[in-house]
């Protein structure tokens, strides 16, 4: 296999804020404090109930450094990279120029970043516990998420934003309506950190991944739990819908990236090659290619036509903490590492 041409190092892309809120409107709307207190309440007895099932704590430690989320926006014109010293940065769609700079180095780090409201507005999640949405034209902060209690650690959306989840450091699932930052719904189950979040594109199924090596899948419409997926050893750190949302992709401490089909709940197929403990993964727009980032550097692109390894490619030796897919090209992966700079590829033709 032949690695691509390396397209670009941006030695500083910006990373995006903290954890989640509670529906605080900064362009002068009102808390919805009945929202929140429902939020809280619902929250508390779901972390009772999880503390009766689970009294250890497995989760380790978040320590990811250097960048530490990339996202880009559904029609490929801009990309958000956040950085683990709390910077967040808006760049072009070919990620090579700097738009804007929504949020300076300080604070606490960033631990995930999406789009939302058809890539009106950028959230970041970090470890203070509250989670900010941004107006990408402007850079002026659209909305704060608070109803978290603990550090969060993930965060995802639909394919137009219009729906947001977050999570961390407690056993409940926030969801939020990503065009005005409202809470929608609080989902419990979990008995451990919540490492990863993945939404369907059509925003209908929610995937959560644990430190209890489990992914919980929840039909948002009800609020209802669908499946409790089981398969890995060790702690999930990433999952990914397909762009057809039929499938999720896990990954985790375990080295195991495993696909799981939604029409069922079982397990589809058990992808080789990654091997060291995987940290991030995504698909590509059409759903042709999953690509994997692992701790002992590299990044593995697999062909979901037929299960095989299609591309490895390396990123210096550094952990890869995030892959992303370019938006207008399938075959373009992004990845950001532990020494903080984002790479581009241009993947080998097939």
């Amino acid at each position: 296999m032949r690695q691509g041409r390396r397209h670009f190092l941006l030695a500083s892309a910006g990373l995006l804020l903290g954890a989640c809120g509670g529906g605080t409107d900064d362009d002068g709307a009102a808390p919805q404090e009945q929202q929140l207190a429902r939020a809280q309440g619902e929250a508390a007895s779901a972390n009772r109930s999880a503390r009766g099932k689970s009294n250890k704590r497995r989760a380790r430690a978040y320590a990811r450094k250097g960048v530490t989320a990339i996202a880009v926006s559904g029609d490929g014109t801009k990309v958000g990279v956040a950085h683990a010293d709390g910077r967040v940065r808006l760049l072009d769609g070919a990620g090579s120029a700097d738009k804007r700079l929504l949020k300076p180095r300080g604070g606490a780090p960033v631990a995930g970043l999406v789009f939302s409201a058809e890539g009106r507005y950028l959230v970041a999640v970090g470890r203070d516990s509250v989670a900010t949405g941004w107006n990408v034209n402007t850079g002026d902060k659209r909305f704060t998420l608070q109803g978290h209690e603990q550090a969060l650690r993930t965060v995802a959306a639909s394919a137009h934003g219009t729906v947001v989840a977050t999570a961390g450091e407690g056993t409940r699932v926030l969801v939020w309506d990503g065009n005005t930052g409202k809470l929608v719904r609080v989902l419990g189950g979990h008995t451990d950190f919540v490492n990863a979040l993945a939404l369907s594109p059509n925003g209908s199924l929610l995937a959560s991944g644990d430190a209890d090596a489990r992914i919980l899948v929840w039909r948002l419409d009800t609020g209802a739990l669908l499946y409790t997926l089981r398969g890995h050893a060790d702690e999930i750190n990433a999952v990914a819908f397909s762009a057809d949302g039929k499938s999720v992709a896990s990954a985790g401490e375990d080295g195991k990236v495993l696909v799981w089909d939604m029409a069922s709940g079982r397990q589809s197929h058990a992808l080789q090659g990654l091997g060291s403990a995987a940290r991030s993964l995504a698909f590509n727009h059409d759903g042709s290619l999953l690509a994997g980032g692992g701790s002992d550097g590299r990044v593995v692109v697999w062909d979901m036509n037929t299960g095989a390894v299609a591309r490895e490619v390396g990123a210096a030796g550094a952990a890869v903490n995030v892959v992303a897919f370019d938006r207008n090209d399938k075959d373009r992966v992004l990845a950001g590492d532990d020494q903080d700079g984002v790479v581009g590829w241009k993947l080998s033709s097939r």
